[in-house]
């Protein structure tokens, strides 16, 4: 379940996996968010908007994200 904090553009409060992943990953996250914020204002509906994109693209692998292509 995602946490109702805010991440922010930095990525000093991106989640731990994304931390670790790819900075094409955290751009990704970080512009979906962004747009997804426009959409739906701050809050939950577009945090999991945006993670809804990052999963479309890339896929988990062990404490990290890789691209799925």
């Amino acid at each position: 379940m995602l946490r109702s904090h805010r991440y922010s553009q930095t990525g000093s409060e991106l989640p731990a996996t994304l931390r670790r992943s790819s900075q094409v990953a955290q751009d990704t996250f970080t512009e979906a968010r962004d747009s997804a914020v426009r959409t739906y204002r701050e809050g939950d509906q577009a945090d999991r908007a945006a993670f809804t994109i990052l999963k479309k693209e890339f896929e988990k692998c062990g404490d990290h994200l890789i691209a799925k292509h």
